[in-house]
């Protein structure tokens, strides 16, 4: 779990298993001016969530620990502003569904389907968080 500050940039809290995934998500994010904070499972994010609120989730679905759907839940109810934003390779193997649909019904901001490049990750960014008035 890391943390980057830059005056008052609005904060991005970045959940995902996979250390490469939130290096790339990091540099993206911090190269645009985000304040970028990063967990790797949901109940990790949550506490993360409690001590220095986020203004943006952005979460992985297939996670140990606690996976996305849940830490979703869990944000609706204890952190109802902030606003998420769901990424996953979509579907498993094997199986017909596609998990990024589900999280759309679930009222999320906007789902990314992994891989996704830098310029996906801010135009998703830039649709679902509003400029932060001053």
């Amino acid at each position: 779990m890391n943390d980057s500050s830059s005056g008052t940039s609005q904060r991005i809290l970045v959940v995902d298993d996979n250390q490469d995934i939130y290096a790339f998500m990091r540099a993206a994010l911090e190269g645009a001016g985000y304040q970028v904070q990063t967990a790797s499972e949901g109940a990790q994010a949550l506490a993360l969530q409690r001590e220095r609120p986020a203004d943006l989730l952005i979460t992985d679905i297939f996670m140990p620990v606690q996976e996305g759907f849940e830490t979703i839940s869990r944000f609706r109810v204890e952190f109802p502003r902030t606003r998420i934003i769901v990424m996953s390779a979509g579907n498993v193997p094997g199986m017909k569904h596609d998990f990024l649909v589900t999280a759309g019904l679930l009222g999320v901001g906007a789902t990314l389907r992994k891989p996704f490049d830098a310029d996906q990750l801010l135009d998703a960014v830039r649709r679902v968080l509003p400029p932060r008035q001053i």
